[in-house]
């Protein structure tokens, strides 16, 4: 009778410490919406680095004070010159860290350059082995990998390379792509009008970054080098050079792309863009094998109204996946930046903060 006791305490115990913990995760996730910084919190920041020969590594690490985590998470920055300094991410870090995890963020430089080709698979992996030798690095039980937006596909094609499907225990995914061509058409195709005179639609993000990766389409050193000027000026919303006087009229065909109206399109260009960029970075980002082969449970999580990455992406991804457990949340709350301003039901609502829990509640089984 002890014994039978005994085992419906620990059932019941289970269930319950995972709620407690899905309440504390989705308190963490409301704050930063809200746009708390967590400054306030109790926790430990150190930068980190590994002297690899002729290549240094970097990262910052969160922890809590006055405890060792068993826990810990990769996250991976998306596509941003912020990088692991953006400041919804170093709250999610703090909130996280506060929260009893340890939390390490790779400082990939050529993503705060805005490149992505080669994609950067190996620090990924790199940091991903490299967590259980940090400081308290032995009491970690599980290690996650989580990525945003570009990085959420990395860091689901880096967790099912064989070198590491013994070392991530899940993969979260936060607004990936499934299928980057596919995605590349969405930011060159034309529109309907989103946004007034002098901005532009955050789609455009993305199509710079592609512009930016196919320039070596352009003979002329001295018109890819005003290119490279202007999209990064567009990324970085700072004021654009003047068009020079000895532009070829390719480079202004190029100009004229990035800059057009959201309701405009260069089909022909955009094409030749877009092979360019398949040649280059499809073989390494293609999701049929790695989802195929990837060993740890994944949870996608989407933005219903994603204005970058559209949500039919992590559908996509989630239906290629076979031979594990996947979990997919698609959210009316979330555009691919920002929460969503527009109002919603109270219908809409209550089914979406359920789904929320539920995504949640699954999430800390492998915690």
């Amino acid at each position: 009778m002890g014994l039978l006791l005994g085992a419906l305490a620990l059932a019941a115990y289970t269930p319950i410490t995972r709620l407690v913990t899905t309440i504390r995760l989705l308190t963490v996730v409301r704050r930063i919406a809200s746009g708390d910084s967590f400054t306030d919190e109790s926790i430990r920041v150190d930068r980190v680095s590994r002297d690899l020969g002729s290549l240094v590594r970097e990262a910052i690490v969160y922890r809590p004070l006055g405890s060792s985590p068993t826990s810990a998470v990769v996250l991976i920055p998306g596509v941003s010159e912020l990088g692991c300094d953006h400041p919804r991410l170093v709250a999610l870090s703090r909130a996280l860290a506060a929260t009893g995890f340890l939390v390490l963020i790779p400082d990939i430089k050529m993503l705060r350059e805005f490149l992505i080709y080669p994609p950067p698979l190996d620090d990924i992996s790199f940091w991903l082995r490299e967590v259980r030798n940090l400081e308290g690095g032995p009491r970690l039980r599980r290690v996650g990998l989580a990525g945003i937006s570009f990085s959420a596909t990395l860091a689901f094609i880096a967790a099912a390379q064989p070198q590491n499907r013994d070392l991530a225990d899940y993969l979260l995914g936060i607004g990936p792509f499934d299928d980057l061509i596919r995605c590349s058409r969405f930011w060159f195709d034309a529109g309907p009008v989103t946004v007034g005179p002098g901005y532009y639609p955050t789609r455009f993000y993305a199509k710079w970054i592609i512009m930016i990766a196919a320039l070596d389409l352009l003979p002329s050193a001295e018109d890819r080098r005003f290119l490279d000027i202007a999209l990064r000026n567009l990324l970085l919303q700072k004021q654009l050079p003047p068009l020079p006087n000895s532009i070829t009229p390719q480079a202004k065909r190029w100009y004229e792309l990035a800059v057009m109206r959201e309701d405009q399109a260069d089909p022909e260009l955009s094409q030749q863009i877009e092979i360019r960029v398949a040649a280059m970075l499809y073989p390494a980002l293609a999701t049929a094998q790695p989802a195929a082969e990837i060993r740890c449970p994944v949870f996608l999580a989407h933005g219903a109204y994603d204005d970058l990455i559209p949500s039919g992406e992590s559908l996509r991804l989630r239906e290629k996946i076979k031979q594990v457990n996947s979990y997919l949340l698609v959210s009316p709350f979330l555009t691919h930046t920002h929460p969503l301003e527009k109002p919603l039901s109270w219908r809409i609502k209550m089914k979406a903060g359920f789904d929320v829990l539920v995504f949640f509640y699954h999430l800390t089984a492998y915690l």
